[in-house]
């Protein structure tokens, strides 16, 4: 192996291990995403990227970056993984990037996306509406409009903040992405209680839980005989339990909650 071939490994090594050390292995977002970052990433972008994928992201030589949904991933780490390690196959090649400036052209990608949700929805708000505090039952968990329930994030800005294609994903498949402010606990006590809900704190002592009626907890774990922190979803999956045309429905009410 030549020297510049060494060199080359090393450096895609760095990158993977500085997005393992800034980002973490949990799935936490992108912690460069400041409208700095954003306005940085962008610089990047129009020098290196926007040959191929427009000056705005719209799509040239290589496919559009606007909709939020990525062949290899849509996740943060997915498209840190893409810039950095590039597609083999195809003219989308690495980067020699270090890590800080891939998360910052990850925001900017992101940021095409982001807020552009209820120009690309196809469906009718009004009945996704009529669905998240009908049907649908969502309104049980999260807030909209100023109303509902505490269990779930609260989605006031979600349609401002989300892609579309995130936001149809986290209906079908909510286990897909869960940050960790939204993860959920289960514990049993040693009187037989049994408690779950949002973590909303946790300490060397004690854990705040957020129960889906609204109930504020503070457990102390030496009162616990069975304590766990689940990385999946509280949330089921709406596939199979509505219709594809209320599903549509439903991500166009939701990419139309803006502030």
């Amino acid at each position: 192996m030549t020297l510049i071939r060494i060199v080359a490994c090393l450096a895609l090594s760095s990158v993977g291990l500085q997005a393992q050390a800034i980002h973490g292995a949990d799935g936490e977002r992108n912690p460069y995403r400041s409208e700095e970052d954003v306005a940085s990433g962008a610089r990047l972008f129009r020098s290196h990227c926007s040959a191929c994928h427009g000056l705005g992201g719209e799509g040239d030589r290589a496919p559009s970056l606007t909709t939020g949904a990525f062949r290899h991933g849509s996740s943060d780490e997915a498209i840190f993984a893409t810039i950095s390690d590039g597609v083999p196959g195809t003219e989308m090649p690495g980067t020699f990037f270090q890590g800080k400036q891939v998360w910052q052209l990850t925001a900017y990608v992101r940021s095409l996306s982001e807020g552009r949700a209820a120009e690309q929805a196809t469906g009718d708000p009004d009945h996704g509406r009529d669905l998240f505090f009908g049907k649908g039952g969502c309104s049980s968990c999260h807030v909209a409009e100023g109303r509902g329930g505490r269990g779930g994030p609260d989605l006031h800005d979600v349609g401002g903040s989300r892609s579309l294609a995130h936001l149809r994903e986290s209906i079908v498949e909510p286990d897909a992405q869960v940050l960790p402010r939204d993860r959920w606990v289960r514990a049993t006590a040693a009187d037989g209680a049994e408690y779950s809900g949002l973590r909303l704190n946790e300490g060397t002592f004690t854990v705040q839980v957020l129960e889906i009626d609204g109930n504020l907890l503070s457990l102390s774990k030496d009162d616990l005989v069975q304590y766990e922190v689940r990385r999946d979803s509280a949330m089921p999956s709406y596939a199979g339990r509505l219709t594809e045309e209320e599903i549509e429905d439903l991500t166009a009410y939701l990419a139309g909650l803006r502030r």
